[in-house]
């Protein structure tokens, strides 16, 4: 009876983690849909909506720890369980950093809509913001259909959104320079790095994200490692044992 608890409590956690990522997965489709669009505008309803969406990201993250907690201190999992449960609880943290940076983003859209400068980069944001959203997606995929290759290819994504947004930041300052003295030019400024600033973050997580996952799949911590380093390592292990 206690083995049936145990494996249903981790179940419940699991559960959790997916519906969160369903969650974070609509914010960010419909911000995918916000920059596809020809108008920038947003209502209110669907602003409301974003913010009511984040309250519930935020409270699945607050009952997935609760959970995590929970079951260790109950029904003392193994090896195989513990790293099941650990990754869930890292995912939830990353996932509720995306939805954080994804609300911040409509935010900032709703503010500057109409500033030349953001429709003068409105390509290159759209670009990012593509890769950054599939990085999230795969990186989630990777978790729920034990794919160890979303996961290496969310990684070595990273590099191309750290690099997209370097380039931004440096094509802003050149497009603004002469003009720092006008106050409203340097607002718009500060806004358009900030929001290269959240869609690079939301990168940033979803490779937390395929890192949790693969330490789910090959019980291999992965932080901190080189990307060719950490291939070579995977082809050595050869195909995850953990069921």
């Amino acid at each position: 009876m206690t083995e049936t608890k145990k494996n249903n409590a981790i179940q419940h956690i699991q559960d959790d983690v997916v519906e969160m990522s369903e969650l974070i997965l609509w914010q960010l489709r419909e911000l995918d849909n916000l920059f596809s669009s020809e108008d920038l505008s947003i209502d209110q309803a669907l602003l409301d909506k974003i913010r009511d969406t984040e309250k519930r990201i935020d409270q699945f993250e607050v009952k997935i720890s609760e959970a995590f907690i929970s079951v260790v201190c109950l029904y003392k999992p193994v090896a195989s369980e513990l790293r099941k449960i650990i990754t869930c609880y890292r995912l939830s943290v990353n996932l509720e950093r995306i939805g954080d940076q994804t609300y911040k983003i409509f935010k900032i859209i709703a503010e500057i809509k109409d500033q030349p400068n953001l429709i003068r980069f409105m390509d290159d944001i759209s670009h990012m913001l593509t890769i950054s959203n599939n990085m999230v997606e795969k990186s989630i995929l990777s978790f729920v259909n034990r794919d160890i290759d979303n996961a290496i290819w969310t990684l070595k994504n990273d590099d191309v959104v750290d690099d997209i947004n370097y380039k931004m930041i440096k094509k802003i300052i050149k497009t603004n320079r002469g003009h720092t003295k006008d106050s409203q030019t340097m607002s718009n400024f500060i806004y358009l790095k900030t929001l290269f600033s959240a869609i690079e973050r939301i990168a940033d997580e979803a490779t937390n994200i395929a890192e949790a996952s693969i330490y789910y799949l090959k019980g291999q911590d992965v932080r901190h490692s080189s990307l060719s380093d950490l291939e070579s390592s995977l082809d050595d292990q050869g195909p995850s044992q953990n069921k």
